[in-house]
């Protein structure tokens, strides 16, 4: 999915939420991201709450980065065990965990499991941290799958919470469902797309409206680089949103950066 967008209607300002995915998943994204934020350019993050880092990440957020905005990263892929018991989500967790990535999701998922699960990372988020998230978003854009999209906007409308429209249908259909949302996104500050001149490119051409940009920021620990294929890349992406030139870069070019909670 390529970077999209259109004209915002009467739109007078450029605003960008630069937001961290995979918030919680181990101590060394959870540093990177918290480092981003007071460091860099980072103004959002969605937290994995079903990570063993999640707790003390969101911890640690509120403590030293009360500004920075938080949000549920809702996970029902990654091949991990669902927050529901998982006998009450076959469909959604085959033999007690996800699938690996959306494009294995079964094609119909009943509404009732999607309910109870995101209710339930909800409900986590909320322990944790004394607080309703600033909004949600999903692992691999799984909210895109056609059983879980409207599901999700119900969801999440009915908790007012803005979403991620990580497609332009996406975006037109949340906002026909009465969601708050971004009027573009940003994705390819991501594997190849990982440079300064990249990300400068990027936001030299931040049009008026609101805007998301997706990041993956954070150290490569051990349990990372254990976890995830992409691991050494989120240092880069750090080295970069902490860069002072991209800070001129935003600066000069009329950018406010603002968090999901401004929405």
């Amino acid at each position: 999915m390529s970077d999209w967008g259109e004209p915002g209607e009467g739109a007078a300002r450029k605003c960008l939420i630069v937001n961290a995915d995979d918030f919680g998943r181990t101590p060394g994204v959870n540093a990177g991201t918290i480092e981003a934020h007071l460091n860099g350019i980072v103004t959002s993050a969605t937290v994995m709450v079903l990570e063993k880092s999640a707790r003390e990440g969101i911890r640690e957020a509120l403590e030293r980065a009360p500004k920075l905005s938080l949000g549920l990263h809702f996970v029902i892929t990654g091949g991990g065990s669902p927050a529901s018991a998982a006998a009450s989500v076959p469909t959604l967790a085959p033999g007690g965990r996800f699938v690996r990535n959306a494009e294995a999701m079964a094609e119909t998922i009943p509404e009732e499991e999607i309910r109870r699960e995101l209710l339930a990372q909800l409900a986590l988020f909320e322990l944790a941290a004394g607080r309703p998230p600033s909004h949600i978003d999903s692992h691999h854009h799984a909210a895109l799958h056609s059983s879980v999209q409207a599901t999700f906007a119900a969801v999440a409308q009915g908790r007012g919470l803005p979403v991620r429209a990580s497609s332009p249908r996406a975006r037109d259909e949340l906002r026909a469902a009465g969601l708050e949302v971004p009027d573009f996104f940003l994705k390819s500050f991501y594997l190849d797309g990982v440079s300064f001149e990249k990300l400068a490119a990027l936001l030299f051409n931040v049009p008026h409206g609101t805007t998301e940009l997706m990041c993956h920021p954070g150290h490569a620990d051990a349990a990372l680089l254990q976890g995830s294929s992409y691991a050494k890349e989120r240092e880069k992406e750090l080295e970069i949103l902490c860069d002072a030139a991209v800070r001129e870069v935003v600066e000069k070019n009329g950018i406010e950066l603002i968090g999901f909670d401004q929405l």
